[in-house]
């Protein structure tokens, strides 16, 4: 006998392995500044251009809560958009893992970028367990790498 399966388990999952999504964008000092105030984070590194300097940096660096919440905040808008067959969907962030690799500067491109590696259907969640992994590169490198655990559903 098999057993019943629920609605959501029956539709295509809401996403598709290897699905791809990439954010470009580039922090102004003031961004900068204004984010890590916003966040608490009052090193000196991220409000004063003489402090970062005289620690061996061009300008000031990005807060790592700034760059991390850009990293996981475009998940949820990724996955809260249509699914790539018009289906609507939604998120819940279950968890992420974040590895700072080198400093993030003001006024450079930064290159987010995730990409889904699995995604499997849990009854007692009635969704789909995703993981996806992630880079952060800047026009020196890599700078964050990254895995999030997220639970997507039908909408």
């Amino acid at each position: 006998m098999t057993a019943a399966r629920s609605p959501g388990e029956l539709r295509a999952p809401p996403t598709a392995i290897g699905e791809t999504f990439t954010l470009v964008l580039r922090l102004s000092d003031d961004e900068i500044r204004s984010a890590a105030r916003a966040l608490h984070d009052l090193n000196p590194l991220h409000h004063d251009l003489a402090a970062a300097r005289a620690a061996g940096y061009p300008g000031l660096i990005a807060s790592g809560a700034h760059t991390g919440a850009v990293f996981m905040g475009m998940t949820a808008t990724h996955f809260s958009a249509p699914a790539p067959d018009g289906g609507e969907r939604s998120v819940l962030g279950l968890g992420f893992e974040i590895r700072f690799r080198a400093v993030v500067l003001a006024d450079e491109d930064i290159t987010f970028r995730w990409t889904v590696t699995s995604s499997a259907w849990k009854p007692s969640l009635n969704g789909y367990v995703t993981q996806a992994n992630g880079e952060v590169h800047t026009p020196r490198g890599l700078a964050l790498t990254g895995t999030a655990n997220l639970l997507l559903s039908h909408a």
